[in-house]
């Protein structure tokens, strides 16, 4: 076998080895990522028999076992990273390479950000007919950064409207549930504010790592920009249906705002059909228009 190079084994380091115990920086041994990874196999093959394994695939699994340890064969780079953890057993989704969805409703909308923030690849197709803008323009779209210096903010989210100054606020907890179920209240709501208040206080800061997960997260520097956009698609096109470019603008916003794991995205449009040549020159000079989703190497890294 091989012996890995220098480059090899840094970036199986940062990629696949994770802290022995959460909150610490001493990383497993290879050894150690081999045994959660062959064990979440084990609890896989298990569970689709609904029985122990027998003695010859206890074998079989040990052959897998000495494989993955001699790095002549490899399971899916998520599976090094999060197989054999509680997460990888209470939220399958994180274990998936790629998904695809059509985003015709507030619950897609939902699905795809969750999606997303679980590492997933997510293909989408825009359909028109049900998602619209808010109730009428807004006439302020204000931000409320986090101060935060470290984890403990609410994990929920809180929205409240005061009808007698028409201010809408919707404060952003601090969890991928939040998160997902933010957008949705974004994109739902039918308030007559004039007013809308993006408090993103409760968000810890870039560079802790997430429980479960691992990753390292964004803080809130990139929700607040991206839930601004969306807030500014849905102003313009108050009172109307979204178009199928509205819709492309609002999910390629949400592919920006995610943990250091990032998540790939492809859109779907059908040549010929209503709004395509917007569609293929989406990405054309980006930089002009305030698009910076239109910014491949940044925000459109594999989440492979």
């Amino acid at each position: 076998m091989t012996k890995p190079t220098s480059r090899a084994l840094a970036t199986a380091l940062r990629t696949y080895h994770r802290p022995i115990r959460e909150g610490e920086s001493l990383l497993e041994s290879w050894d150690q990522v081999v045994d959660r990874v062959v064990n979440h196999q084990r609890w896989l093959w298990e569970r689709s028999l609904s029985r122990e394994l027998n003695e010859r695939e206890l074998h079989e699994l040990e052959e897998v076992r000495q494989l993955i340890l001699q790095r002549r064969i490899a399971p899916a780079g998520r599976t090094l990273w999060l197989g054999g953890t509680e997460l990888s057993r209470k939220r399958e989704s994180c274990m998936f390479n790629c998904a695809f969805t059509h985003v015709e409703t507030v619950y897609d909308v939902v699905d795809t950000l969750w999606l997303l923030l679980q590492g997933c690849g997510v293909g989408f197709k825009p359909i028109t007919g049900t998602l619209n803008g808010f109730r009428r323009p807004l006439t302020d779209i204000q931000v409320v950064r986090s101060n935060r210096n470290g984890r403990g903010g609410v994990e929920h989210n809180i929205e409240t409207y005061d009808p007698d100054t028409k201010t809408w606020t919707i404060k952003v907890g601090d969890s991928a549930i939040a998160w997902a179920k933010a957008v949705g209240k974004l994109v739902a709501g039918k308030f007559p504010a004039k007013t809308l208040v993006l408090d993103f206080s409760e968000i810890r800061p870039a560079g802790t790592r997430l429980k479960g997960y691992g990753w390292i997260s964004s803080g809130d520097e990139q929700i607040a920009k991206a839930f601004k956009a969306i807030a500014q698609v849905l102003s313009n096109r108050a009172d109307q249906l979204l178009t199928r470019m509205d819709i492309l603008d609002i999910v390629n916003w949400l592919g920006t705002i995610l943990s250091s794991r990032r998540s790939a995205q492809i859109a779907l449009f059908e040549f010929g059909q209503p709004e395509w040549e917007d569609f293929a020159v989406a990405k054309k000079d980006w930089w002009l228009h305030d698009k910076v989703w239109g910014h491949p190497p940044k925000f459109f890294g594999s989440g492979k």
